[in-house]
């Protein structure tokens, strides 16, 4: 019994560390995905580095098209009735439903953007996320 008791003492904090590990999300990439649906992103958060060309994989799961429209760090919207196209820093356009699309951006400005799908209704449906940029 005490052997036994030993082993899972010791296998134990292994667990805890294999478990906890160090991938928070908030390592900066220069490729990420994003699956749009009916009326979410999955995932709906992604880092980027500042300053450096990232590359986005967008994939259209949903019945109808979506988008992933980047907004002007400060310049978040409460709805969708706040929107105006000079609000978007940048977007990957109206992509039609069961299809995908490839795109490279690059951000100067470190900060949280607000992300959201600029297609009519889409955004007070609940269709946004974020997008981190951080310096290395």
């Amino acid at each position: 019994m005490r052997s036994r008791l030993l082993r899972v003492t010791m296998v134990l904090p292994v667990l805890v560390l294999v478990a906890c590990g160090d991938d928070d999300g908030d390592e900066a990439s220069t490729s990420i995905e994003a699956t749009a649906s009916n009326f979410k992103y999955d995932p709906d958060s992604w880092t980027v580095p500042v300053g450096e060309e990232f590359t986005i994989d967008f994939t259209n799961d949903g019945n109808v098209e979506h988008e992933w429209a980047v907004i002007k760090l400060d310049q978040d919207l409460d709805s969708e009735a706040d929107f105006a196209e000079d609000k978007v820093l940048f977007e990957v356009e109206a992509v039609p439903a069961g299809e995908s699309t490839t795109q490279s951006f690059t951000v100067d400005e470190e900060g949280t953007y607000q992300v959201m799908c600029a297609i009519e209704s889409h955004f007070d449906a609940g269709m946004e996320g974020s997008l981190k940029v951080v310096s290395d």
